[in-house]
């Protein structure tokens, strides 16, 4: 593998870790409704006993590297246009076909006849010039919310009903983009997801 070209020069190593999350705020929170003064015992059982719960979280996007590897022999990084932009602004659902600018990087291979390759690299920049890590993909949010019905039966039997929303609002959360500039037609387009749509589940609970 040509990265392994990289550990003689580290300063083309240096770059945000790759599970780094710059920005990230989880907040957690449980509350009891407020008890209703009742006369009626089944009325009383019905309004209350409820409780809701949730959790949310909003963090920034993982970084990734352009590269430019056309096969498992040859991985290496893309060069970047001298004076040129990767940066697009804009809402992600927007940005899908183009999250960066793809006319800022070109490949660092050369090319022989046709669309064989050539075996060596370019001289100039022999492994790329893009440094790693240097692009931030989209960010995620997602709220968690649970909704639990406590039912007393007697002094030592109770029931907990509880309805679980993971995901609640059905936020779509965008994988990052195709970061390898050697398959064009995918290149700088977000194809997946990287979380799934709203899950509802019940769980029914005996204390006794």
């Amino acid at each position: 593998m040509n990265w392994l070209a990289y550990q003689f020069n580290t300063g083309s190593n240096r770059g945000l870790s790759d599970f780094d999350r710059r920005n990230r705020f989880v907040f957690s929170g449980v509350y009891d409704l407020p008890k209703f003064n009742v006369q009626s015992k089944l009325a009383s059982k019905l309004v209350n006993g409820w409780q809701v719960s949730g959790i949310l979280t909003l963090q920034s996007g993982l970084p990734f590297t352009i590269v430019d590897a056309p096969s498992n022999f040859i991985l290496q990084r893309a060069n970047v246009v001298a004076g040129a932009n990767p940066e697009v602004s804009g809402d992600v659902k927007d940005r899908l076909n183009g999250f960066f600018n793809t006319s800022a990087f070109v490949p660092s291979r050369q090319v022989l006849v046709g669309t064989t390759l050539n075996p060596f690299f370019d001289g100039n920049a022999p492994f790329g010039t893009v440094g790693r890590n240097t692009l931030i993909g989209p960010g995620q949010k997602n709220l968690d919310i649970s909704i639990v019905k406590f039912i007393p039966v007697r002094e030592s039997f109770n029931v907990e009903f509880r309805t679980e929303f993971f995901n609640a609002f059905n936020t779509v959360n965008f994988s990052n983009p195709n970061s390898n500039i050697a398959i064009p037609s995918t290149f700088g387009r977000i194809t997946s997801t990287s979380s799934g749509p709203r899950v509802i589940q019940f769980a029914l609970k005996l204390s006794f």
